[in-house]
């Protein structure tokens, strides 16, 4: 499934080595032809003629899919973290389990009659200003593929397939450049950037045998490499973080394997298979202890990894999540230790709650099934099936608590992730899409709030600020966006644009354009009748 048929890679424009010598002509039939000539167009020996006038056409009017289901709520509601964001958000409930919300005008009534705002009222009049207004704050040379902020928000860091890293001063909303980088040894693209948790260094992967890491002010020559020594030839990191320590280094690669690197003795202290046969596309910290990790593979299974306790030998891990049809693109976890949520080439973000594993058969049927199933299909280049959109069942041993079902996940591995605690109460799964825009899930709801079509390619990295109700996108149309909240309240636009959003925003996967509906102006009896006074006067 996905790319389980050929090559196994993700972002990377490299195939394997094939042979024909001693094939003969039955075995070269049209299918493998076909195969080969995939592999010759991922390995850039082969383009495609397009021009810039075909790629305003494919991505002028992209729509999101049509979700005929609506997600069950009964797991999530009856969670703890249901309970938990309902109370960091200040979110008020009314009988019917309906979210009651008041104005702004309201909760400055009740301020000025009975005190100062607790945290979460704030949290409140916040999420009434989500961001909604896209426009350019970058433009870089080539596709982005990674922007990320610092722990503490002070500084925001691309990497895009120029092999240039560039930092930024994200103290003020100018975004100052701070410092710019060629990156070492760069096949193809930058594929993943994070940051140690002192914000001094940073770390990248690439198509090569070793990882690099950087000072934040670094420049060309300081960038240092940590050899990995794999054994496969054609080697890619496709996801790479730092311990909460900074000491140590998890990487999740193409060759099934992840890889851990002891920085401070500068040598690769282990190296764990975590399934046969597919890449390792995300890895990443559960907590701020740096004993738990978890591994996401194109196999679409998500494993917990206990370090305490593996070994190279037998590496078991300490449990699994089953749940996905197709590969893993990103995992973003709660930094709570208990829950997380992950991304998939089924068009679909689960969340989950690392206290309720999936049982071992369940593993293994959907392993066969991933690998042996009927839909064969690479998210590279094939349309997305239909039915991915609307599945009628689950997978068994699916112990997921809600899918989140909207957006579409083509070409790269796109990344989804929590809003931030402070502002938010992470009420909100963020996300980029295929059709250019940034989704936004209500969790509480697994409803879109928000699909604001900013680029015109593929978001494929999404950065919410700690400090300002601003994110940033990185896309390969080579703009880095930053929306922001409009001058209306969320409330006062959601009745206004409720019908545009489903006409503008949805369509049947037909390619047909749809004239783009205009709301009626609207305005104040009260406003335009004092304007017309003063007019007099």
């Amino acid at each position: 499934m996905g790319n389980m048929s050929g090559s196994q890679q993700d972002d990377s424009g490299d195939s394997d080595v094939f042979d024909l010598d001693g094939l003969s002509g039955e075995m070269l039939s049209e299918n493998y032809l076909f195969f080969i000539f995939r592999q010759l167009v991922n390995s850039g020996d082969l383009h495609g003629l397009s021009t810039d006038e075909e790629e305003q056409i494919h991505y002028q009017n992209p729509k999101l899919p049509v979700i005929k289901k609506k997600p069950n709520l009964e797991v999530l509601q009856r969670s703890e973290i249901y309970q938990s964001v309902r109370e960091a958000s200040g979110l008020k409930m009314n009988e019917k389990n309906e979210e009651v919300k008041n104005s702004l005008m309201h909760m400055l009534a009740h301020r000025q009659s009975c005190g100062p705002f607790k945290r979460s009222a704030k949290v409140n009049i916040g999420n009434l200003f989500l961001p909604s207004s896209s426009k350019h704050l970058k433009k870089l040379a080539a596709k982005v593929f990674c922007g990320v902020y610092s722990r503490d928000g002070q500084y925001f860091v691309t990497a895009s397939q120029d092999s240039s890293i560039r930092v930024y001063d994200a103290s003020t909303p100018k975004y100052r450049p701070m410092n710019h980088i060629q990156g070492k040894h760069v096949n193809w693209c930058l594929l993943d950037l994070n940051f140690s948790h002192d914000n001094e260094w940073y770390v990248y992967s690439t198509w090569s045998d070793c990882l690099h890491i950087n000072r934040l002010e670094g420049n060309d020559t300081d960038v240092t490499c940590l050899h990995l020594n794999p054994d496969l030839q054609r080697f890619a990191t496709f996801s790479a973080t730092f311990s909460n320590c900074g000491k140590e280094i998890i990487a999740g690669c193409n060759d099934s394997c992840v890889y851990v690197y002891d920085v401070a003795g500068d040598t690769r202290s282990m190296r764990v298979r975590v399934t046969d046969g597919a890449d390792v596309n995300c890895v990443g910290f559960l907590n701020d202890t740096s004993e738990i990790f978890f591994s996401g593979t194109d196999d679409g299974i998500i494993k917990i990894w206990d370090k305490r306790c593996l070994n190279e030998t037998d590496p078991q891990p300490a449990g699994v999540l089953v749940g996905h049809y197709d590969g893993i693109t990103f995992i973003d976890s709660r930094n709570d230790g208990r829950y997380l949520i992950s991304n998939s080439k089924d068009q679909s973000i689960k969340l989950w709650d690392l206290r309720v594993f999936s049982p071992k058969e369940a593993e293994e049927n959907a392993v066969q099934r991933n690998t042996n199933g009927s839909i064969l299909w690479d998210y590279r280049w094939d349309k997305i099936p239909k039915n991915y959109y609307n599945v009628t069942r689950c997978l068994d041993g699916d112990t997921s608590i809600i899918t989140y079902r909207g957006h579409r996940v083509q070409k790269t591995l796109i990344r989804a992730r929590f809003s931030p605690q402070a502002t938010t109460g992470q009420r909100y799964i963020y996300t980029g899409c295929g059709t250019g825009r940034l989704v936004i899930y209500d969790m509480l709801t697994g409803k879109i709030v928000k699909a604001i079509k900013s680029h015109n390619e593929i978001v494929r990295d999404v950065a919410w600020s700690q400090n300002r109700p601003e994110i940033l996108t990185s896309s390969w149309d080579g703009y880095v966006n930053i929306v922001s909240p409009s001058r209306e309240t969320d409330t006062t636009r959601e009745s206004r644009n409720s019908k545009r959003f489903r006409s503008e925003n949805r369509d049947d996967d037909s390619d047909d354009d749809v004239p783009e509906p205009q709301p009626p102006l609207r305005r104040s009896k009260r406003i335009a009748q004092r304007v017309a006074q003063s007019e007099i006067l």
